[in-house]
Protein backbone atom coordinates (compact mmCIF):
# COMPACT_ATOMS: atom_id res chain seq x y z
CA UNK A 1 0.00 0.00 0.00
CA UNK A 2 1.41 3.75 -1.17
CA UNK A 3 2.29 6.06 1.56
CA UNK A 4 -0.32 8.50 -0.26
CA UNK A 5 -3.11 5.75 0.39
CA UNK A 6 -2.21 5.04 3.92
CA UNK A 7 -2.18 8.96 4.32
CA UNK A 8 -5.85 9.24 2.68
CA UNK A 9 -6.91 6.22 5.01
CA UNK A 10 -5.95 7.95 8.56
CA UNK A 11 -7.81 11.26 7.38
CA UNK A 12 -10.45 9.44 6.56
CA UNK A 13 -11.17 8.00 9.90
CA UNK A 14 -10.05 10.98 11.48
CA UNK A 15 -12.40 13.34 10.24
CA UNK A 16 -15.14 11.79 11.59
CA UNK A 17 -13.93 11.24 14.94
CA UNK A 18 -13.21 15.02 15.29
CA UNK A 19 -16.67 15.99 14.44
CA UNK A 20 -17.96 13.11 16.75
CA UNK A 21 -16.20 14.62 19.74
CA UNK A 22 -17.22 18.00 18.90
CA UNK A 23 -20.82 16.97 18.57
CA UNK A 24 -20.89 14.95 21.34
CA UNK A 25 -19.08 17.76 23.53
CA UNK A 26 -21.37 20.47 21.92
CA UNK A 27 -24.74 17.92 23.36
CA UNK A 28 -23.04 17.52 26.78
CA UNK A 29 -22.56 21.39 27.16
CA UNK A 30 -25.92 22.04 25.79
CA UNK A 31 -27.69 19.56 28.92
CA UNK A 32 -25.29 21.92 31.11
CA UNK A 33 -26.70 25.39 29.70
CA UNK A 34 -30.13 23.78 29.90
CA UNK A 35 -30.19 22.42 33.48
CA UNK A 36 -28.08 25.57 35.05
CA UNK A 37 -31.38 27.90 32.95
CA UNK A 38 -33.87 25.57 35.02
CA UNK A 39 -32.09 25.89 38.34
CA UNK A 40 -31.37 29.82 37.87
CA UNK A 41 -34.94 30.33 36.34
CA UNK A 42 -36.05 28.73 39.33
CA UNK A 43 -34.21 31.24 41.71
CA UNK A 44 -35.39 33.94 39.84
CA UNK A 45 -38.98 32.98 40.70
CA UNK A 46 -38.19 32.64 44.63
CA UNK A 47 -36.80 36.10 44.43
CA UNK A 48 -39.46 37.36 42.64
CA UNK A 49 -41.54 35.96 44.97
CA UNK A 50 -39.81 37.86 48.06
CA UNK A 51 -40.26 40.99 45.82
CA UNK A 52 -43.76 40.80 45.57
CA UNK A 53 -44.29 40.06 49.62
CA UNK A 54 -42.24 42.63 50.24
CA UNK A 55 -44.25 45.39 48.00
CA UNK A 56 -47.86 44.14 49.27
CA UNK A 57 -46.65 44.41 53.00
CA UNK A 58 -45.20 48.09 52.00
CA UNK A 59 -48.57 48.75 49.66
CA UNK A 60 -50.60 48.08 53.12
CA UNK A 61 -47.80 50.04 55.26
CA UNK A 62 -48.68 52.95 53.07
CA UNK A 63 -52.41 52.75 53.14
CA UNK A 64 -52.21 52.51 56.58
CA UNK A 65 -49.79 55.77 56.88
CA UNK A 66 -52.60 57.65 54.41
CA UNK A 67 -55.59 56.44 56.89
CA UNK A 68 -53.08 57.61 60.04
CA UNK A 69 -52.26 60.98 58.66
CA UNK A 70 -56.08 61.58 57.72
CA UNK A 71 -55.10 61.97 53.72
CA UNK A 72 -50.96 62.71 53.74
CA UNK A 73 -50.67 62.78 50.00
CA UNK A 74 -46.82 61.38 49.68
CA UNK A 75 -48.48 58.58 51.24
CA UNK A 76 -51.22 57.77 48.86
CA UNK A 77 -47.99 57.93 45.95
CA UNK A 78 -45.67 55.85 47.72
CA UNK A 79 -48.69 53.45 47.88
CA UNK A 80 -49.63 53.30 44.08
CA UNK A 81 -45.77 53.18 43.33
CA UNK A 82 -45.78 50.10 45.92
CA UNK A 83 -48.97 48.70 43.83
CA UNK A 84 -47.31 49.31 40.64
CA UNK A 85 -44.28 47.62 41.34
CA UNK A 86 -46.38 44.49 42.88
CA UNK A 87 -48.02 44.20 39.65
CA UNK A 88 -44.98 44.61 37.68
CA UNK A 89 -44.01 41.39 39.68
CA UNK A 90 -46.52 38.99 39.23
CA UNK A 91 -46.67 39.50 35.83
CA UNK A 92 -42.64 38.66 35.83
CA UNK A 93 -43.69 35.97 37.64
CA UNK A 94 -46.44 34.54 35.47
CA UNK A 95 -43.90 34.99 32.31
CA UNK A 96 -41.34 32.48 34.24
CA UNK A 97 -43.29 29.94 35.42
CA UNK A 98 -46.02 30.18 32.52
CA UNK A 99 -45.03 26.07 31.05
CA UNK A 100 -45.55 24.80 34.69
CA UNK A 101 -49.07 24.20 35.11
CA UNK A 102 -49.46 23.47 38.86
CA UNK A 103 -47.02 26.52 39.84
CA UNK A 104 -49.57 28.54 37.18
CA UNK A 105 -52.77 27.23 38.85
CA UNK A 106 -51.45 28.59 42.18
CA UNK A 107 -50.66 31.85 40.66
CA UNK A 108 -53.86 32.61 38.89
CA UNK A 109 -55.67 31.52 42.79
CA UNK A 110 -53.83 34.50 44.44
CA UNK A 111 -55.36 36.99 41.15
CA UNK A 112 -59.00 37.13 43.26
CA UNK A 113 -57.18 37.67 46.73
CA UNK A 114 -54.94 40.35 45.24
CA UNK A 115 -58.16 42.35 43.97
CA UNK A 116 -59.59 41.91 46.89
CA UNK A 117 -57.41 43.27 49.08
CA UNK A 118 -56.04 46.18 46.79
CA UNK A 119 -59.75 46.69 46.58
CA UNK A 120 -60.31 47.29 50.51
CA UNK A 121 -57.22 49.36 50.93
CA UNK A 122 -58.56 51.45 47.91
CA UNK A 123 -61.88 51.58 49.80
CA UNK A 124 -60.42 52.35 53.29
CA UNK A 125 -57.94 55.68 51.41
CA UNK A 126 -61.11 56.96 49.31
CA UNK A 127 -63.26 57.23 52.63
CA UNK A 128 -60.26 58.78 54.81
CA UNK A 129 -60.28 61.04 51.84
CA UNK A 130 -63.68 62.31 51.55
CA UNK A 131 -63.76 62.15 55.27
CA UNK A 132 -60.51 62.20 57.17
CA UNK A 133 -63.02 62.36 60.46
CA UNK A 134 -63.15 58.65 59.62
CA UNK A 135 -59.86 57.44 59.74
CA UNK A 136 -60.21 54.99 62.53
CA UNK A 137 -63.25 53.03 61.23
CA UNK A 138 -61.10 53.12 57.56
CA UNK A 139 -58.18 51.80 60.06
CA UNK A 140 -59.65 48.83 61.69
CA UNK A 141 -61.58 48.23 58.69
CA UNK A 142 -57.80 47.70 57.33
CA UNK A 143 -56.95 45.51 60.30
CA UNK A 144 -59.60 43.19 60.23
CA UNK A 145 -60.17 42.61 56.44
CA UNK A 146 -56.68 41.79 55.88
CA UNK A 147 -55.47 38.87 53.61
CA UNK A 148 -52.12 39.12 53.20
CA UNK A 149 -51.69 35.95 55.07
CA UNK A 150 -53.68 33.82 53.18
CA UNK A 151 -51.60 35.44 49.75
CA UNK A 152 -48.48 34.66 51.84
CA UNK A 153 -49.37 31.06 52.34
CA UNK A 154 -49.77 30.56 48.21
CA UNK A 155 -46.64 32.26 47.75
CA UNK A 156 -44.88 30.21 49.89
CA UNK A 157 -46.69 27.18 48.24
CA UNK A 158 -45.57 28.45 44.94
CA UNK A 159 -41.88 28.78 46.36
CA UNK A 160 -41.54 25.06 47.83
CA UNK A 161 -42.21 24.14 44.27
CA UNK A 162 -39.54 26.00 42.96
CA UNK A 163 -37.25 24.56 45.66
CA UNK A 164 -38.58 21.18 44.37
CA UNK A 165 -37.77 22.03 41.20
CA UNK A 166 -34.19 23.27 41.82
CA UNK A 167 -33.25 19.80 43.79
CA UNK A 168 -34.79 17.55 40.68
CA UNK A 169 -32.15 19.88 38.20
CA UNK A 170 -29.20 19.01 40.44
CA UNK A 171 -28.64 14.80 39.21
CA UNK A 172 -28.99 15.91 36.03
CA UNK A 173 -26.50 19.24 36.03
CA UNK A 174 -24.13 16.70 37.51
CA UNK A 175 -24.17 14.05 34.87
CA UNK A 176 -24.21 16.37 32.34
CA UNK A 177 -21.44 18.22 34.06
CA UNK A 178 -19.37 14.71 34.15
CA UNK A 179 -20.18 13.39 30.87
CA UNK A 180 -18.48 16.84 29.77
CA UNK A 181 -15.68 16.97 31.67
CA UNK A 182 -14.98 13.10 30.35
CA UNK A 183 -15.90 14.54 26.50
CA UNK A 184 -13.24 17.11 27.50
CA UNK A 185 -10.41 15.12 28.86
CA UNK A 186 -10.30 12.19 26.77
CA UNK A 187 -11.91 13.93 23.40
CA UNK A 188 -9.40 16.45 24.23
CA UNK A 189 -6.32 14.22 24.04
CA UNK A 190 -7.53 12.28 20.90
CA UNK A 191 -7.91 15.53 19.64
CA UNK A 192 -4.57 16.42 20.59
CA UNK A 193 -2.97 13.01 18.94
CA UNK A 194 -5.21 13.69 15.60
CA UNK A 195 -3.30 17.15 15.31
CA UNK A 196 0.08 15.74 16.36
CA UNK A 197 -1.07 13.03 13.64
CA UNK A 198 -2.33 15.82 10.77
CA UNK A 199 0.78 17.73 11.23
CA UNK A 200 3.11 15.04 10.99
CA UNK A 201 1.71 13.76 7.75
CA UNK A 202 1.40 17.67 6.56
CA UNK A 203 5.10 17.84 7.00
CA UNK A 204 6.02 14.38 6.45
CA UNK A 205 8.21 13.59 2.94
CA UNK A 206 6.80 10.52 1.35
CA UNK A 207 10.94 9.43 -0.03
CA UNK A 208 12.11 10.27 3.58
CA UNK A 209 14.31 12.81 3.01
CA UNK A 210 16.13 15.33 5.46
CA UNK A 211 13.43 18.17 5.37
CA UNK A 212 14.62 21.79 4.78
CA UNK A 213 11.87 23.97 5.78
CA UNK A 214 7.96 23.68 6.08
CA UNK A 215 5.26 24.64 3.68
CA UNK A 216 3.76 27.64 4.66
CA UNK A 217 0.46 27.43 3.40
CA UNK A 218 -0.90 23.97 3.58
CA UNK A 219 -5.12 22.64 2.94
CA UNK A 220 -5.73 19.58 4.48
CA UNK A 221 -9.19 18.81 5.77
CA UNK A 222 -8.49 18.06 9.42
CA UNK A 223 -6.48 21.41 9.97
CA UNK A 224 -8.86 23.55 7.55
CA UNK A 225 -12.17 22.02 9.66
CA UNK A 226 -10.61 21.54 13.03
CA UNK A 227 -12.37 23.80 15.34
CA UNK A 228 -9.43 24.33 17.22
CA UNK A 229 -6.94 27.07 16.51
CA UNK A 230 -3.84 25.28 15.62
CA UNK A 231 -0.31 26.96 15.30
CA UNK A 232 2.95 25.14 13.95
CA UNK A 233 6.17 26.96 15.15
CA UNK A 234 9.77 26.95 14.26
CA UNK A 235 12.28 26.00 17.98
CA UNK A 236 12.56 29.43 18.04
CA UNK A 237 9.43 30.58 18.06
CA UNK A 238 9.01 31.83 14.13
CA UNK A 239 5.19 31.14 13.17
CA UNK A 240 5.19 28.79 10.00
CA UNK A 241 1.54 28.12 9.98
CA UNK A 242 -2.02 29.03 11.77
CA UNK A 243 -5.45 27.48 10.42
CA UNK A 244 -8.44 29.58 10.16
CA UNK A 245 -9.29 28.86 13.62
CA UNK A 246 -6.53 29.91 15.29
CA UNK A 247 -6.65 33.47 13.35
CA UNK A 248 -10.31 33.91 14.56
CA UNK A 249 -9.59 33.07 17.79
CA UNK A 250 -6.73 35.19 17.97
CA UNK A 251 -8.38 37.88 15.38
CA UNK A 252 -5.92 38.18 12.81
CA UNK A 253 -7.10 38.10 9.00
CA UNK A 254 -5.53 35.08 7.29
CA UNK A 255 -1.94 34.47 7.02
CA UNK A 256 -1.49 37.71 9.31
CA UNK A 257 -0.01 35.82 11.91
CA UNK A 258 2.28 33.95 9.50
CA UNK A 259 6.28 34.69 10.20
CA UNK A 260 5.44 36.65 13.29
CA UNK A 261 6.70 35.11 17.06
CA UNK A 262 4.72 32.75 18.86
CA UNK A 263 5.03 35.06 21.38
CA UNK A 264 3.08 37.70 20.31
CA UNK A 265 0.25 35.17 21.48
CA UNK A 266 0.44 33.99 24.52
CA UNK A 267 0.63 37.08 27.54
CA UNK A 268 3.40 35.35 29.57
CA UNK A 269 5.32 38.18 30.72
CA UNK A 270 6.13 38.24 34.82
CA UNK A 271 6.87 35.92 37.09
CA UNK A 272 3.79 33.69 36.79
CA UNK A 273 4.42 34.01 32.63
CA UNK A 274 7.99 32.51 33.62
CA UNK A 275 6.70 30.08 35.67
CA UNK A 276 4.07 29.00 33.07
CA UNK A 277 7.19 28.69 30.22
CA UNK A 278 9.36 26.79 32.52
CA UNK A 279 7.18 24.35 33.26
CA UNK A 280 5.96 24.01 29.53
CA UNK A 281 9.57 23.65 28.59
CA UNK A 282 10.14 21.15 31.35
CA UNK A 283 7.31 18.81 30.23
CA UNK A 284 8.66 19.21 26.47
CA UNK A 285 12.04 18.05 27.28
CA UNK A 286 10.41 15.20 29.06
CA UNK A 287 9.21 13.71 25.88
CA UNK A 288 5.36 14.81 26.75
CA UNK A 289 2.73 17.16 25.93
CA UNK A 290 2.25 20.00 27.94
CA UNK A 291 -1.92 21.14 29.14
CA UNK A 292 -3.23 23.98 30.96
CA UNK A 293 -4.66 27.11 30.67
CA UNK A 294 -2.91 30.27 28.87
CA UNK A 295 -3.32 33.12 28.49
CA UNK A 296 -3.91 34.61 25.09
CA UNK A 297 -3.24 37.83 23.47
CA UNK A 298 -5.79 38.91 20.82
CA UNK A 299 -4.86 41.02 17.63
CA UNK A 300 -7.13 44.00 19.42
CA UNK A 301 -4.71 43.58 22.82
CA UNK A 302 -7.49 41.79 25.11
CA UNK A 303 -6.26 38.87 27.19
CA UNK A 304 -8.14 36.02 27.67
CA UNK A 305 -7.44 32.47 29.24
CA UNK A 306 -8.24 29.46 27.45
CA UNK A 307 -7.57 25.61 27.47
CA UNK A 308 -4.03 24.82 25.57
CA UNK A 309 -2.09 22.15 24.47
CA UNK A 310 1.66 22.50 23.82
CA UNK A 311 3.46 19.35 22.36
CA UNK A 312 7.00 19.16 20.47
CA UNK A 313 6.95 17.64 16.79
CA UNK A 314 10.19 16.07 15.69
CA UNK A 315 11.25 16.00 11.99
CA UNK A 316 14.84 14.73 10.60
CA UNK A 317 16.92 17.19 12.06
CA UNK A 318 14.50 19.40 13.29
CA UNK A 319 11.75 20.33 15.95
CA UNK A 320 8.82 22.08 15.61
CA UNK A 321 6.07 23.38 18.31
CA UNK A 322 2.60 22.82 17.95
CA UNK A 323 -0.15 25.20 19.54
CA UNK A 324 -3.34 24.17 20.44
CA UNK A 325 -5.89 26.41 21.61
CA UNK A 326 -9.64 25.81 22.44
CA UNK A 327 -12.46 29.12 22.46
CA UNK A 328 -14.59 29.62 25.04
Amino acid sequence: MSQRRKIAIAYAFAVPVVFLIVLFQHASLVGVTGTVGEIAQAAQVMEELRSAGSLLKEARANAQKYVASGGDGSYSTAYQKSVAAFRDTLAKIGEQIREEEPVRAKLQSIAPLVSKQLGLFDQAMAAVKKNPADRAKAASSLETQDMLGEIDNIMEQINALQQIRMREQVPASNHSLRLAKMITTYGGGLLIWLVGVAAFLLFYDEKARAWTGVERRVHTKILQALPLGVSVATEAGIILYANPAEEALMGYKPGGLLGNSAKILHDLDGPAGERTVNDILDRLLAGESWEGELPLRKADGTIQKLPSWVLNLDVPGKVYRVFVHRGS
